[in-house]
Formats: structure tokens, sequence, C-alpha cells
């Protein structure tokens, strides 16, 4: 297609007939296939555009004349840490009620999701929990999401919980 056809396709999207407009439209979603400049002419008509049948034509064929590609497995990248709620869960500290088990005494403790292991607060033994299931284990970039202290750490606590 030329570049005055184009010119004209782009004119008649502002016609005052709607018959003109929606040709255009038709013609544009069957010729433009993969066009980034039709569709941000089609998207900028979205804007000023009021006849809603004619905007609901416009928003069909963007979506006819739009590429796209799904992405390689190259272009993944490691999800922001509070995106990945198994990131999270493995770095928020959590406020446990506990009773040691060597001195009895109640009290609370401040434990990372990712520590197995905690001191109690009244006589300094350490107290060992289980620690809860986490999608990190099995994430292929788990490691890189909590860091790899952090990581190794989560699995020493999740293998003494199994054994």
């Amino acid at each position: 297609m030329n570049s005055s056809n184009i010119e004209l396709l782009l004119r008649n999207l502002y016609h005052g007939n709607a018959d003109v407009v929606k040709r255009t439209l038709e013609e544009m979603g069957r010729d433009r296939q993969g066009d980034q400049e039709s569709v941000k002419a089609l998207q900028e008509f979205l804007r000023r555009e009021l006849r809603m049948p004619l905007r609901i034509l416009a928003a069909q064929t963007i979506s006819r004349i739009q590429k796209t590609t799904l992405p390689t497995t190259k272009a993944f990248k490691k999800p922001d840490v509070f995106q990945c709620p198994g990131a999270e869960k493995v770095k928020r500290v959590e406020i446990l009620d506990v009773t040691c088990p060597h001195c009895r005494k109640e009290g609370t403790a401040s434990v990372a999701g990712f520590e197995h292991e905690f001191a109690c607060e009244v006589c300094g033994t350490l107290i060992s929990r289980e620690v809860p299931e986490s999608c990190i284990e099995k994430c292929p970039v788990g490691s890189a999401c909590v860091g790899e202290e952090r990581y190794r750490k989560y699995l020493k606590g999740r293998k003494k919980s199994s054994i």
C-alpha cells in the first residue's frame, strides 16, 4: 500500500459519514496487518471519536492488525520480589507466639519466613519450627528471587522439617 493510500485512509477515519469511516476501518483491518503506525492512528481515533459503534469497530480493528508475539524464554526475567507471592512469603517476618521447650516460658519471636530456628528470648535456647512450603523450591529463578543465602537457609529448613 503506498503512502497516498495511507493518507487517504487516515483522512477517511475522520469523515463525517459513518459508512465511509466503517469501510475505512474494515479496509485497514484487512490490509494493515502488523502496521504499528496504523495502530497508533486508530488509538488516536479512539481518543477523539464519540460515536460508539465506530469506537467498537476501531477497537476490533486494532486487535486484528496488532501483532502479538509471545516472548522467548530468554525474554523472561526474574519476577520482582513483590510480584512473587512465594518470595514474599519467604522474606516476610512473622511474629510467632511460642513456648520454649527448654524453660517453658511463653513469649513472642520475630522469625523470617526462611528461618527454621530462632533463639528463645528468655534463655537463648534454639527453637526449631517447620518452615512453610513455598513455590521458590520449584521455581527456576527461586534463588535469584530471594537471594542465594536465604534460599539455602530456606532449603535447609525444609529438609529438616521433612525428616
